[in-house]
């Protein structure tokens, strides 16, 4: 739970009247030293609250930082930090405790659900009382219907066999995400707005390529498996370029499955080959950090994506002459800075590696990595 702001609301309001301790201290009927206590963090009586509040002139809300700003500061802080928690019981705490206090903010609820999800599974267990109560409040409560999609889906992994049947798969969409998008691109047809149907057939274009090619695989411990399925990845980019150039959106994505080819071959014994491509690896991605933010990036042939453009790093596509939409598959157009130094160091995860850790060339890979990052530093 977040503290109170007493101490600094009190400390700005005394400093815009340039008033000492001792002089607000005397206009509120209290000691000084209660005044440096309140700045420093202690909290008043309950029953000082409105007095205080009274004579700065402000609200007991604003006083105590539970204003309408105060509370979108609040929830900002929430989701800049809930990610970046490594333990997974203070970050489902966090979570849960903002649920409680902003309860109307389904954005939060599904967040929460989503992280008991992804617990291990003797405490994603002992939490599915839990997960059940939230999916639960957001079907009776919220009308967004992205979130309760969402909440059935979680539902629908971890119910029983016949709360399955009987329950939650009555309550899926009718097929992939892509269902909904078709609907509205039949409905555009129907309505005789050609134009904007085609445009919308472009964008649903984009969107179940990009479904294919981000869809979960089932590679794990499969090292020769997940070294084709990424060289897969790599030809379905070729067939994309043109004139022997790669659109510039996809460079991003072009230069992780290059290092992630590289990573499942070393798994196998292919160590020079996969060196190969983790050399390309490499060569790409600079060339994919140096693209400004929020520059519009073509996707390719006119006949596969019309004009849309994805916005690097913003989440959004873009259409002539309107406003930028959401995109939920926005992972692929983004930078991931940190990625490969990370997986060449990480303790665990990587040990597709562990048959090429004490090659020279991989010790070489590392530094590399590194001034990759000096280069281009990771967001934080």
């Amino acid at each position: 739970m977040t503290e109170l702001k007493i101490a600094e609301v009190v400390l700005t309001e005394r400093h815009k009247r340039n008033m000492t301790q001792e002089e607000l201290a005397s206009a509120l009927g209290v000691s000084p030293q209660a005044v440096s206590n309140w700045e420093r963090g202690g909290y008043p009586d309950i029953t000082m609250l409105p007095v205080i509040a009274n004579y700065f002139g402000i609200t007991v809300d604003s006083l105590i930082g539970n204003d309408e700003i105060g509370q979108q500061q609040d929830i900002h802080e929430f989701w800049e930090t809930i990610y970046t928690i490594e333990d997974d019981d203070e970050q489902l705490q966090k979570a849960l405790s903002y649920s409680r206090k902003y309860p109307k903010n389904y954005n939060i609820a599904q967040t929460l659900a989503f992280l008991i999800t992804e617990l291990p599974e003797k405490k994603r267990t002992e939490q599915l009382p839990l997960l059940r109560e939230t999916c639960e409040r957001i079907l009776a409560e919220c009308t967004e219907q992205a979130i309760r999609e969402e909440a059935v889906k979680y539902m629908c992994w971890y119910c029983t066999d016949e709360e399955f049947e009987l329950r939650w798969e009555n309550l899926c969409s009718a097929g992939y995400d892509s269902h909904r998008r078709e609907v509205e691109e039949e409905r555009l047809w129907r309505q005789n707005r050609r134009e904007e149907s085609r445009a919308r057939f472009d964008v649903n274009n984009l969107h179940i390529l990009l479904h294919f090619m981000t869809r979960v695989n089932r590679n794990w411990a499969a090292a020769e498996r997940a070294a084709e399925w990424f060289k897969i990845q790599i030809r379905l980019l070729d067939f994309l370029a043109e004139d022997g150039e790669l659109p510039r959106a996809w460079w991003g994505r072009n230069a992780e499955m290059h290092f992630k080819a590289g990573c499942a071959l070393c798994g196998y014994g292919r160590h020079e080959e996969g060196r190969t491509y983790i050399e390309k690896a490499f060569e790409l991605y600079p060339k994919w950090y140096a693209i400004p933010n929020g520059e519009a990036l073509e996707l390719g042939s006119r006949w596969l994506f019309g004009e849309a453009r994805i916005l690097k790093n913003e989440w959004q596509y873009v259409l002539p002459g309107q406003e930028p939409q959401h995109f939920p598959e926005g992972y692929t157009f983004t930078d991931h800075r940190g990625f490969v130094s990370r997986a060449l160091t990480a303790p665990r995860g990587w040990e597709w590696f562990n048959g090429v850790r004490k090659e020279p060339w991989y010790a070489e890979f590392i530094e590399r990595a590194k001034k990759l990052d000096e280069e281009w530093p990771p967001e934080e």
